[in-house]
């Protein structure tokens, strides 16, 4: 196996910040896997990803938000479902599929924000100090499964971010559960961190 690239790592919130918000693409732990991201907006940043992961340029990547507010900025379509499903899962482990008004370079080829609030404080604290959300996907080479902690990831993802975060958050091992929301019914994409039966017992009465 080829060795690791000694990548600079971060551990200062406001340090971390302050180069997501010039567009470094970074490696991090989550409540769920490692991921790789960027601000949400930075061109540049995600075109990065998608190389440094191997996919292609219509795979979207999803958006970690650090509070409600931020929805309001990104220009998706709310529903009575959606307005039920965070206040009973969010923050956590469920991301939410929703349309957008606008396509952002995460987007890749449609229309549409997948959407999470990761659950630990310091990831949200960082989000919100950065001034954007944050555009991300699990740190793996597409196909292969998604690593758990940052010793897991490959030589050929790590070679390639610009920092590694050393934070003390500990995921469960899965990635999110991805739930898309459309005409008034929920869909459930991948499954993962977050069991169906949360899910439909969250929308009991609902749907």
């Amino acid at each position: 196996m080829p060795r690791k690239r000694n990548v600079k790592r971060l551990s200062d919130p406001a340090e971390i910040a302050r180069r997501f918000s010039r567009g470094a693409v970074m490696l991090f732990p989550t409540d769920t896997v490692v991921g790789l991201g960027c601000r949400f907006d930075s061109a540049r940043g995600i075109t990065k990803i998608r190389e440094i992961k191997g996919i292609k340029d219509e795979n979207p990547l999803a958006v970690l938000i650090s509070s409600i507010e931020d929805i309001d900025a990104l220009d998706v379509r709310r529903s009575r479902i959606f307005n039920h499903l965070i206040d009973k899962m969010w923050p956590g482990g469920l991301t939410i599929v929703l349309s957008s008004e606008t396509r952002y370079a995460c987007c890749g080829n449609r229309n549409t924000l997948g959407l999470r609030m990761p659950d630990t404080d310091l990831m949200r604290k960082i989000i919100r100090m950065s001034g954007a959300p944050i555009a991300a996907t699990s740190a793996n080479l597409h196909g292969a499964p998604p690593p758990a902690t940052i010793e897991e990831v490959e030589s050929e993802i790590m070679k390639g971010v610009d920092y590694v975060l050393d934070l003390p958050i500990k995921g469960v091992g899965l990635p999110s559960t991805v739930v898309k929301i459309e005409a008034g019914e929920v869909q459930i994409i991948r499954m993962g961190a977050i069991p169906s039966e949360e899910i439909n017992e969250a929308l009991r009465g609902v749907v």
